[in-house]
């Protein structure tokens, strides 16, 4: 929820450049969870293939989640709505 609540404020400058939102998802993502990890919010850490397969979901899921937000954000400003 935090992190879709980012998208139209201070990740608004990802809108338009999802080549760009999909590589900083590819890294975001996976160094996300291991800095968790490291900070011993997990028993183990991710293994390679595990980061591997989080960088290929958030290279997907990131420009996916810009686009909606941009999409959503577009509907309420024509229907007056303030977001």
């Amino acid at each position: 929820m935090n992190f879709a609540a980012t998208l139209n404020v201070s990740l608004s400058w990802l809108q338009k450049r999802y080549r760009l939102a999909a590589v900083f998802g590819a890294i975001g993502g996976p160094l996300a969870y291991y800095s968790g990890a490291k900070l011993g919010a997990t028993e183990t850490l991710p293994s390679l293939a595990g980061m591997l397969y989080l960088a290929v979901g958030w290279a997907i899921m990131t420009p996916l989640l810009v686009w909606l937000a941009e999409r959503l954000k577009n509907d309420c400003q024509t229907k007056g709505l303030r977001i």
